[in-house]
């Protein structure tokens, strides 16, 4: 009766093994094939996101800088103020201007453009002069760096001027001979070093 029962088939202890051993690579490999993509996603989004802030806060300082008229002003001490300058402190530097279209009952302000480790900040006075320090409003914009980086060190402000022997790019302002009543400069060129993308490039001109 035995030799007439028909053999029962079966998988062998190896071919079990072998078959969790398979799958186990396929998982491993289409888990990090999708984190991979995941990831990617994720980078392009930030990246993304990051190039839509800096469009935005280039078309502010834009519109300012098409504003700038040359209006000499008062600091918190009486002292008369250039229409423009660029001023350096600590790891920052920060471009003073005045600027008409400031909208209610005051048709100027002044206003400042601070570049930092991070990105930009814009700070606003109700007025022309500065009066009170702290009436001062800072606008903040998003940091243009992840929180562990920063800014390269050709990151500023730079300005180009017409001369009798062509354009001259400048790197301070008002010029270094000490000239504050020199005409406003034709243009501004900032240059934004972003660890991720390079040097950032943005002409913009001066003046209505």
């Amino acid at each position: 009766m035995n030799a007439d029962k028909p053999a029962q088939k079966g998988f062998t202890l190896l071919e079990i093994l072998i078959a969790l051993a398979v799958f186990a690579v396929m998982s491993i490999m289409a888990h990090q094939g999708l984190r991979a993509v995941m990831d990617a996603n994720h980078i392009t989004r930030e990246q993304s996101q990051r190039l839509a802030d800096l469009q935005v806060t280039l078309s502010v300082l834009e519109r300012d800088l098409a504003q700038v008229i040359s209006a000499r002003t008062r600091d918190e001490f009486g002292d008369r103020l250039p229409p423009l300058r660029l001023r350096s402190g600590g790891d920052a530097l920060r471009l003073e201007l005045v600027r008409a279209g400031a909208g209610g009952a005051q048709r100027l302000r002044r206003t400042a453009w601070v570049l930092h480790e991070r990105g930009l900040e814009r700070e606003l006075w109700p007025g022309v002069d500065i009066v009170d320090v702290e009436s001062m409003r800072l606008q903040r914009f998003a940091d243009l760096v992840d929180e562990d980086a920063q800014l390269g060190v050709n990151s500023g402000f730079y300005f180009l001027v017409r001369t009798s022997s062509g354009i001259e790019r400048l790197e301070s302002w008002p010029p270094v001979d000490g000239s504050e009543s020199a005409p406003l400069p034709m243009a501004i060129e900032l240059v934004l070093d972003l660890p991720q993308l390079g040097e950032v490039r943005r002409l913009m001109a001066v003046g209505l």
